[in-house]
């Protein structure tokens, strides 16, 4: 049986900084075959390691401030700057590495974690049984035993649901995040992309974006965002509403409309709707109004309006979500966790990451919370 003062379940960005930030004699206990191999999809590859405009209004909980306000985002830019990995930034405020590739995020992050002489790691070794013990806790494998006084949860998602039920800690189910969103069928919409539409949800839900279409199914950060609020309110279906031409009013699409019909009296209607947007989603919307065979100078006032009224408010029934998510709401509540991140009523148990009930928005805002957790724990090891 291997003694250790800090054991980390969980070798992803909240683990790899929590052990970078250590100094006592550490596990970090990893279950795939590499040490932070989710960091490598991150910001579409390129690793969106923060936000310039990091707000607790981009997260499911106010309670993230004060986690913030001892490690925040010019903190992270400035520790992955002394370790030799340099940013820029988008419009939105997103921080990339020059190389805009996460594999240097991830080589950079190892190689630091190698030069750790306290530290350990296992990849490949999946808990079993972690059992809380008189002295701390004991962390069983499928060949070995490993026993320490601190434990580290740093699980992705429901991946450490298991562990919290063995040491009886309550929590939110997890539920997928920023993820795409299964619909009813998109007829001929598979692969056609929309900039600059206005995606709502009842009144939970109100942003602007790009969106993806697929034949069953709608993409997009905005939708990923849209993901998000849902899951927190623990909804899987719902009508999406969708406003095409956001950046055009009503009553000045149907003059462009009227102008286009008058001035190309043969074109047939679709030819028209096809000067407004794409011609798959002009032939989707036509058809749905049975006008997509209508000629330009025969459609009537009305016909305009209803079309003019499609455009604005076109709806997407919501099935389910899509399987590529990104992250997990859900977790264990920051109000049973203290300022250090250690549980209240488990002593010298810590929980950082995804397995903490703190899910943000796209832009970096999770990959924050995972250095943010990370490090505060680690400082205290």
């Amino acid at each position: 049986m291997q003694q250790y003062e800090v054991i980390i379940i969980g070798a992803g960005a909240s683990g790899i900084m929590c052990a970078l930030n250590t100094s006592q004699k550490t596990l970090l206990i990893e279950a795939s075959e590499r040490v932070g191999k989710k960091i490598l999809a991150t910001g579409n590859g390129k690793c969106n390691i923060t936000n310039n405009h990091l707000d607790v209004k981009f997260y499911n909980t106010p309670l993230v401030a004060k986690y913030f306000a001892k490690f925040n985002q010019k903190q992270t830019l400035q520790y992955f700057a002394d370790l030799g990995i340099f940013t820029h930034f988008d419009d939105e405020g997103r921080r990339y590495p020059l190389s805009n590739s996460a594999n240097t995020v991830l080589d950079i992050l190892l190689k630091a974690l190698s030069l750790k002489r306290n530290v350990t790691t296992m990849v490949n070794t999946v808990p079993l049984k972690i059992t809380k013990t008189q002295n701390g806790f004991s962390v069983a494998t499928q060949n070995q035993t490993f026993t320490c006084r601190k434990l580290v949860i740093a699980t992705g998602g429901n991946s450490g649901m298991q562990y919290l039920q063995q040491l009886h800690v309550a929590y939110v189910d997890f539920k997928p995040s920023l993820v795409g969103l299964k619909t009813t069928r998109n007829k001929g919409l598979a692969g056609v992309r929309v900039s600059n539409v206005r995606v709502k949800f009842d009144r939970l839900f109100d942003e602007v974006g790009e969106i993806l279409f697929k034949e069953d199914g709608i993409s997009g950060i905005v939708i990923f965002n849209l993901s998000a609020h849902l899951a927190r309110n623990h909804l899987r279906t719902g009508k999406v509403v969708i406003d095409l031409l956001a950046n055009i009013e009503s009553d000045v699409l149907l003059q462009m409309l009227q102008a286009s019909v008058a001035n190309n009296p043969n074109y047939l209607l679709l030819d028209v709707v096809e000067g407004l947007l794409h011609k798959s989603l002009a032939k989707n919307l036509l058809e749905k109004l049975a006008l997509d065979k209508k000629v330009a100078k025969d459609s009537t006032a009305q016909e305009l309006r209803s079309l003019v009224n499609l455009i604005k408010n076109y709806v997407v029934e919501i099935t389910g979500y899509a399987d590529n998510h990104q992250v997990h709401a859900g977790g264990v509540d920051l109000c049973n966790l203290d300022e250090n991140l250690q549980h209240q009523h488990v002593p010298n148990l810590y929980l950082i990451g995804e397995v903490v009930n703190v899910d943000g928005v796209c832009g970096g805002y999770n990959l924050q919370w995972a250095w943010t957790s990370g490090k505060i724990v680690g400082e205290k090891f």
